[in-house]
Parts: structure tokens; C-alpha cells; sequence
């Protein structure tokens, strides 16, 4: 996910009460369409949640 070369990655200020949370959409290595929403601490990545995106995220994703 973090490696996908066309991912889109986008600041959650809907979600950044206390900390800066950044989603990203990509392709995981195992070829799974997610969304993955994480903090940065210090030099660790803390994944909040990660699901797979809807038809209408896949199709804006796909178009992109």
C-alpha cells in the first residue's frame, strides 16, 4: 500500500483532533483496492483502520 507508486495520499482534518492523521488510497501487495488511514509518530507508521474501498471509491480511484 505504502509502496504503490499510484496511490493518493490527502490529509484528514476531519479526523486530526490531536495529532495530523493522513489516508491514503492503493493497491495492496496482495492486489486489494484499500483505504488506509494512519498517524506518524516519531519514525513509526500507526495504522488507525485500513478497509477495502466501495464501488464508488474504486471507480474515482480507478479513474484517477
Amino acid at each position: 500500500m505504502f509502496f504503490d507508486t499510484l496511490s493518493v495520499t490527502g490529509e484528514d482534518p476531519d479526523h486530526s483532533v490531536d495529532e495530523r492523521r493522513w489516508v491514503i488510497f492503493g493497491i495492496s501487495s496482495a492486489g486489494r483496492l484499500l483505504i488506509v488511514s494512519y498517524v506518524e509518530r516519531r519514525d513509526t507508521v500507526r495504522i488507525i483502520s485500513s478497509r477495502e474501498m466501495n464501488p464508488g471509491e474504486r471507480h474515482i480511484y480507478e479513474e484517477g
